[in-house]
């Protein structure tokens, strides 16, 4: 029998160890020579023994399993003994076959999920971490609803013809929207009240109409105007918050 030469790599247990030496040497794994594979194996466990490296229990189970089937193998068959439980063409070996083989089918199966596993693109999400008093706030309670101003803003924008299929980007800045919070503040000093409809009139600059829009919701956050609305889908109605109100 020929000596294999083993670099101890890290094997997950017995029948990992055994399906390397079998691959290894090219063995057909339905028919092993037990007792080259049984030398070879314990070969490899006084190897590791002699480097004092920790060898679980299950190797020299494996061990005394390889043994009892090289003698059943060796030992000539009583034919005094009717044996009534074994098949005439029993092999013991099979039992240990059907193991490497189921084995060898769990090793394919996984080495397939972590192929599919890294080729996976990786999602993580977190939820936001916002302070509590940058929470959203909820309207002042008035003639409008959030849900009456959001279909509010799309009608608008089909009136408009806003709605571009096309992908477009949409660059905001804050001073545009501080000027149109400073503007609507600056005409409702000289107006009792104003249209909003009527601030975007003629407009087709759809960073203008959104300008407007996050302006008057700027000027409803600080309490400094109320809007109300006759029907849904119809103008908003700007009015300035007076001292008592």
């Amino acid at each position: 029998m020929s000596e294999l030469q083993l670099n101890l790599p890290n094997f997950d247990g017995p029948l990992d160890l055994l399906l390397h030496l079998i691959k290894s040497q090219k063995i057909d794994i339905y028919d092993i020579p037990v007792a080259q594979i049984t030398g070879q194996y314990l070969g490899y466990l006084k190897q590791m023994q002699n480097l004092n490296l920790n060898i679980a229990g299950e190797y020299f189970v494996m061990a005394s399993s390889l043994l009892r089937i090289k003698s059943s193998m060796l030992l000539p068959k009583n034919e005094f003994v009717d044996d009534e439980e074994l098949p005439e063409d029993y092999d013991p070996r099979q039992e240990l076959v059907d193991q490497l083989v189921q084995y060898e089918l769990f090793q394919k199966i996984s080495r397939f999920l972590q192929e599919q596993d890294e080729q996976t693109t990786k999602v993580l999400t977190k939820e936001p971490d916002v302070a509590p008093k940058n929470l959203t706030k909820p309207l002042p309670t008035g003639l409008i609803s959030r849900d009456d101003l959001t279909n509010t803003f799309a009608a608008i924008m089909e009136r408009f013809k806003l709605r571009q299929p096309q992908m477009a980007k949409i660059d905001l800045t804050e001073t545009s929207i501080t000027e149109q919070v400073d503007h609507i503040s600056a005409l409702l000093l000289v107006r009792s009240e104003l249209s909003f409809f009527a601030l975007i009139k003629d407009q087709t600059s759809i960073d203008y109409v959104i300008n407007v829009f996050l302006a008057v919701l700027e000027l409803i956050k600080k309490g400094q105007i109320l809007v109300s609305q006759s029907e849904k889908f119809d103008d908003l109605i700007l009015k300035k918050v007076g001292e008592n109100e």
